[in-house]
């Protein structure tokens, strides 16, 4: 009763697209504060890797945990293996993870400031509301392989994911459609979300959130205002119904507005 209580709320702010979260003082307590609560992970994804800055991090977080990053930009790809090439729990992938597995058209970005250079915020949907919104462009695509969840999960012999990183600009729907029923394994997850029209058939903040509530997984706290209109993304930590009491409890004394 307790479990359709909650959803039953995030049902109500749904459909008056009142979306309330807490948000957090300071993010550089998000990893400690998950890894006192949730301290027997063993598997680790994390979708948009780049050059390895936030692998490293997880993998001083959790030294137990088997971290798959997966990395789709060769030019990036190679700074992702060189900066973690000393963490033997670490384990990359040239692949961009999507809901199909085959090829797909890359946005690659780049920064003015590093003309030439890919930036991090390439995506495989294409970018639109975005583009009014920062100095990033996109010069150029380019085709990259993709993979899901599942078909990876498969050939790797991993059978749960305890938590999943995603910094994939747009595309975590898609992501998350191509885990199939590894989605329920999840423990927690931490997501770039979106909430305006930024990329080409991306999935807005309000409608992630309430298809991952259908699967039990709410939101409980963010890193900046979703109802911001200064600016467009935010990340969100998503966790598994069965945590979000204690998760709550332990952020309260770390929160600074709602």
């Amino acid at each position: 009763m307790k479990d359709l209580s909650i959803l039953k709320t995030y049902y109500i702010l749904f459909i008056t697209n009142k979306i309330m979260l807490p948000i957090l003082k300071n993010k550089h307590i998000l990893l400690p504060i998950l890894s006192e609560y949730l301290s027997d992970i063993t598997t680790i994804v994390e979708a948009g890797a780049f050059n390895g800055t936030d692998t490293i991090k997880l993998a001083h977080t959790w030294p137990q945990a088997q971290i798959h990053a997966f990395e789709p930009i060769p030019q990036i790809y190679e700074k992702l293996v060189e900066n973690t090439k000393h963490l033997h729990t670490v384990h990359t992938y040239n692949y961009a993870l999507a809901e199909s597995t085959g090829n797909s058209t890359f946005y690659v970005s780049e920064n003015p400031k590093r003309p030439g250079m890919p930036f991090q915020a390439g995506s495989i949907l294409k970018p639109t509301g975005r583009l009014d919104w920062s100095p990033i462009t996109y010069s150029h695509t380019t085709t990259v392989p993709t993979l899901t969840i599942k078909d990876w999960s498969q050939s790797s012999g991993i059978d749960s994911i305890d938590i999943m990183w995603l910094d994939v600009q747009g595309a975590a729907y898609q992501v998350l459609e191509g885990a199939g029923a590894l989605l329920r394994t999840i423990k927690a997850l931490w997501i770039e979300v979106e909430f305006i029209q930024a990329y080409q058939d991306q999935t807005q903040y309000i409608e992630l959130q309430n298809w991952l509530a259908r699967q039990g997984k709410v939101a409980i706290l963010s890193d900046a205002s979703i109802n911001r209109t200064d600016w467009f993304y935010a990340n969100v930590l998503f966790v598994d119904l069965q945590f979000k009491s204690f998760l709550d409890q332990a952020f309260a004394p770390h929160i600074i507005d709602r």
